[in-house]
């Protein structure tokens, strides 16, 4: 307790933080770390830092480990050939629960607990930007940051699990369309579907999903047969006006 100080973002937690490429963020089946403060944390600051870091997902399953990474994975980026490269990934987070994907897609950050009181107001006063004076007021029940960070995590969740929700047939149902086009930072989305074979919906859900301030949109429909011009023009019609 004597190494938190009032200010989080003053703590060795966060200076720690600061020296790392990016943060891990492990699940449990109840995903936990979700509805816990100083996780909480961790993900407001990879997802708002100006260094741009890292925010990758793991979980444990019967079968391992299943991993969503915030791009290719160093043995990913290692193979001469991107296009195979980009599938591995697709298969890899394919694999990945679909309800903890859900889970994800939901956050309610601002609503998590703490094991002392302090921690959770002080943290929260830090995400709403209150100066350093202000941390031990009660926190705001609703601010524009809580959802400002709930709706970069959210993207996060949604982009690394569409594939899982193309399969799943639930990409509409579990709120992924609302998930990415939310997501207030998202300027870049590479999606590869050529392995799902999608259909005119499935690019009419793309098309749907597409946040308005996004600067670049790679997608791959590779030996797709079932895509026909009416799912062409549903995605184009919804291609914003801010892509590069």
């Amino acid at each position: 307790n004597e190494e938190l100080v009032k200010d989080p973002s003053k703590t060795s937690f966060f200076k720690a933080m600061m020296l790392a490429r990016g943060i891990l963020l492990i699940l449990d089946s109840a995903a936990t770390p979700l509805t816990r403060i100083w996780c909480a944390y961790e993900e407001y600051v990879a997802l708002t830092s100006d260094s741009a870091m890292l925010l990758d997902i793991s979980t444990a399953t019967d079968s391992g480990a299943d991993l969503l990474t915030d791009g290719l994975t160093d043995a990913e980026k290692a193979l001469d050939d991107e296009g195979q490269a980009r599938r591995l990934q697709v298969h890899r987070q394919a694999a990945f629960p679909l309800e903890l994907l859900c889970k994800g897609l939901r956050p309610l950050l601002h609503k998590a607990e703490a094991s002392q009181h302090e921690d959770r107001v002080r943290i929260l006063n830090k995400i709403a930007g209150r100066d350093v004076a202000e941390l031990d007021e009660p926190p705001h029940e609703e601010h524009e940051k809580y959802e400002e960070v709930n709706r970069c995590l959210a993207g996060v969740f949604a982009q690394a699990g569409w594939i899982k929700g193309v399969l799943n047939r639930s990409v509409r149902k579990d709120g992924f369309i609302e998930a990415i086009r939310g997501d207030p930072h998202r300027k870049v989305w590479i999606l590869d579907l050529s392995m799902v074979d999608p259909d005119d919906a499935d690019l009419a859900d793309v098309g749907e999903a597409l946040p308005a301030q996004l600067l670049q949109f790679t997608l791959s429909c590779r030996r797709c047969e079932q895509v026909n011009d009416a799912g062409l023009a549903a995605l184009a019609g919804h291609l914003p006006g801010s892509l590069q």
